[in-house]
């Protein structure tokens, strides 16, 4: 029997199982531990939220696997990544650069009528990307039309600059939440490309990050908020690169015990594949 739920927007929609299935499946969920969760939701009236299952969820399979907990937290992870956003900025550039790009992280650029501060500057074969990081602290909240415009006519100033500099081949929008249709219109009619959640369909945020094991050091359960903001602080945006920091992590007077556990579980985020999860 289905039921319906508040979405992060205050929209009501019909729980969709399959999806919420598909998702725990992608965090490397056991197909043991996926039904026991969806059974529990069901049989729990209170669970009636985007919010509430999630939580629900994240906290069952903590209890089973915190990496694989990390793995779902993923989305909310991105969220976290503030509040400046320029960890955000940081973590892009680290995308980029996992498909091979050279990346510059904010850069000034003399445009034909003013100066523009570039979030992110990538470069393959010659050909210059600019890229304007969109970063929203809290769900719900979709990059608008409005943002794809005004970049838009960043790079079109840019581009008729005699004294730029650097002659970019492309502009691109990304951001941590979703696109709105119009923005997605827009961006298809004057090829600006766009980066988000589940945009496009192939190559989007979280199949980027699977693929290269790019998992935010946020998504980490086993941290909490201010050892989180402690060690983006220190540079560290991604899981992978804090398994190779421990000293980073004794700056914040944990034990080495912890330190140990703490590295192994942010390895295996980013090593651990849903493929290799088997058990039925």
């Amino acid at each position: 029997m289905g039921f319906y739920i508040t979405k992060y927007s205050g929209e009501k929609e019909l729980f969709d199982v399959k999806k919420f299935r598909r998702s725990l499946k992608r965090s490397g969920a056991t197909p043991r531990m996926i039904s026991r969760i969806i059974r529990e939701i069901e049989k729990m009236p209170e669970l009636r939220s985007t919010h509430d299952i999630y939580e629900f969820a994240l906290r069952e399979l903590h209890k089973e696997s915190p990496s694989v907990a990390a793995r779902y937290n993923v989305k909310r992870a991105l969220f976290e990544l503030g509040p400046s956003g320029f960890p955000f900025e940081q973590f892009i550039a680290k995308i980029f650069e996992a498909q091979g790009y050279k990346v510059a992280v904010d850069q000034v650029i003399q445009g034909s009528c003013v100066k523009h501060e570039i979030d992110v500057i990538a470069e393959k074969k010659s050909r210059h990307s600019m890229i304007e990081c969109k970063f929203h602290n809290q769900q719900g909240i979709k990059a608008d039309v409005k943002v794809a415009l005004y970049v838009q006519a960043r790079f079109e100033d840019i581009e008729a600059s005699a004294t730029a500099g650097i002659k970019f081949n492309e502009a691109w929008v990304v951001t941590n939440t979703r696109f709105t249709e119009q923005a997605v219109e827009y961006a298809l009619c004057t090829k600006l490309n766009l980066l988000g959640w589940s945009y496009p369909e192939k190559n989007n945020i979280e199949e980027l990050i699977d693929r290269y094991g790019l998992h935010p050091l946020t998504a980490l359960v086993s941290l909490n908020s201010h050892q989180k903001k402690e060690l983006m602080g220190q540079g560290i945006v991604l899981c992978r690169d804090l398994s190779k920091s421990p000293e980073a992590l004794r700056k914040l007077g944990m034990t080495e015990h912890y330190i140990e556990y703490l590295m192994k579980e942010a390895e295996k985020v980013c090593s651990l594949q849903p493929s290799q999860n088997n058990e039925e």
